[in-house]
């Protein structure tokens, strides 16, 4: 799938989701997406890195923390912004980016 079927099958999830470019590589930049998180739900900027960084196979930055959810969040300056990730890897690239970003935030629930 091109990048741009990947962003209409992650619109079906957020119709806001904008394609960006990081250094000639995909970014998907997801507002004002809804996080189920302790048994309830919180609204959050989200941004999905569907291929490698910082020593991760996939990424997934949001505009808060979640300490007492998932493990080692650190915060990184990408395209102007602060965001937050925690340590979670091996999501494999390979995936479609629907697929990424559910992987992402099963350890949030």
């Amino acid at each position: 799938m091109t990048p741009h079927d990947q962003l209409a099958a992650l619109r079906r999830i957020n119709r806001r989701a904008e394609l960006w470019d990081e250094a000639g590589q995909p970014l998907v930049f997801l507002p004002g997406m809804n996080v189920r998180h302790a048994e309830r739900t919180v609204m959050v900027d989200g941004l999905l890195c569907p291929r490698g960084h910082s020593g991760y196979t996939t990424r997934l930055f949001l505009s808060q923390a979640f300490p007492n959810r998932g493990q080692n969040w650190t915060v990184h300056q990408i395209l102007g912004r602060v965001w937050h990730t925690m340590s979670f890897n091996n999501v494999p690239a390979s995936l479609r980016w629907t697929e990424i970003l559910a992987n992402h935030l099963g350890p949030l629930k």
